[in-house]
């Protein structure tokens, strides 16, 4: 699959081949305590040489509950991640997970464009009809970028992270009727497998 253009940045595909620099890269991010605080993860305790091979081995197998892709800037430049994940396809829905590793990134409107650019493609590509996500409470940044997305927020829920137990969340939710609505052109939904 090509890589999907916006205005700020682009979405590869998460099975893309990946050059050293970019899984070191990617490496940083996932050892960086400040940028998982906000996401809900704990810095990896693999060595560079283990998370590459556990990386290349996610590219091997793309498991049909998930679309990911990494954030690039127009010149190429990884920034993050995004994706749907724990999709359900009897149900219609799929939950969203994003991170922007590079904090130069941060306050750009990135992190809005991907996830614009992501429900586009997941609406007009599939026939999901919920996306929700959970935040932090006290993350009100990631808040107010969810809500000008189009989320909106639905619940407080107690969730649970292998990598940092029970916590307390917000869960929020757009649909497709919601996305939509918000479109100032029409998306069809197109007949691509599943």
């Amino acid at each position: 699959m090509a890589i999907i253009w916006s205005d700020k940045i682009g979405l590869r595909p998460f099975e893309d081949a990946l050059t050293e620099e970019e899984i070191a890269r990617v490496y940083r991010w996932s050892s960086d305590e400040n940028i998982l605080r906000w996401s809900g993860g704990a810095p990896t305790d693999l060595t560079l040489e283990e998370f590459s091979e556990r990386l290349l081995g996610e590219h091997a197998y793309v498991p049909s509950n998930r679309r990911a892709f990494f954030i690039v800037t127009h010149s190429g430049e990884l920034i993050g991640r995004i994706g749907c994940f724990a999709i359900d396809w009897d149900k219609k829905e799929g939950e969203l997970g994003i991170v922007i590793g590079e904090s130069a990134a941060w306050g750009q409107g990135k992190g809005r464009d991907a996830i614009t650019t992501l429900l586009r493609h997941l609406f007009a590509t599939t026939p999901l009809e919920r996306i929700n996500l959970f935040t932090f409470p006290e993350n009100l940044r990631a808040q107010r970028c969810f809500a000008a997305c189009g989320f909106r927020a639905i619940a407080n829920a107690r969730r649970f992270s292998p990598d940092i137990g029970e916590f307390d969340g917000i869960e929020m939710e757009i649909t497709r009727r919601e996305f939509l609505a918000r479109q100032s052109y029409p998306i069809s939904l197109s007949q691509e497998a599943k």
